[in-house]
């Protein structure tokens, strides 16, 4: 793979600073004017790369996607058929909550401006939706006889572990969440 054009490298440092606005002062705050500044850039600069906000927030988006879909392709090309607690494993493990560290933008999308904008929502649980179709098809392969409910439960238990981190409750729940969701799933 070659070396990105200028015209990606200036799109990927826009989305940084973008990013790195959202994370400091959340989305709602997050003016075209402040990530200019961040990315020490003109502003007229993110329309030229962009277009505009939500063509801006669109790329964001695809980043973060991209983010849970590289953890979850890795996990699956080291499982050719994950078992039960290879998935579990891996939904509770610190590398996955890593990615959901990393997107934190999510929350701050959904917190700042998803109530009012229904399609930032849309955009950020289609996301969700993706990484609760994947769950599902895991558990289906480890042959869980109930593996949409099991999926859609491990899903809100990622969602929630996700809040409750945020929330400053951090990551030492890990091993007992997966000790539980095994019995649960197994009985």
């Amino acid at each position: 793979m070659g070396r990105p054009s200028k015209v990606e490298e200036k799109r990927l440092m826009i989305l940084d600073a973008f990013e790195k606005v959202i994370l400091r002062e959340g989305f709602g705050q997050a003016s075209q004017r402040k990530i200019a500044e961040e990315a020490g850039i003109k502003q007229p600069m993110i329309h030229h790369y962009f277009g505009g906000g939500d063509a801006m927030l669109d790329a964001l988006l695809a980043r973060v996607v991209e983010r849970y879909m590289s953890a979850l392709d890795n996990f699956a090309g080291a499982a050719q058929a994950p078992t039960l607690e290879q998935v579990l494993g891996f939904v509770c493990s610190p590398d996955f909550h890593q990615v959901s560290e990393q997107n934190e933008v999510f929350f701050s999308c959904i917190i700042g401006a998803g109530d009012q904008n229904k399609d930032i929502s849309s955009r950020v649980s289609a996301v969700y939706d993706y990484l609760l179709e994947l769950i599902i098809a895991h558990l289906e392969t480890a042959k869980v006889k109930n593996s949409k409910e099991m999926g859609y439960m491990i899903m809100c238990l990622i969602l929630g572990h996700d809040w409750a981190k945020r929330l400053g409750f951090g990551e030492g729940n890990n091993q007992n969440m997966f000790n539980s969701l095994t019995k649960l799933i197994e009985s």
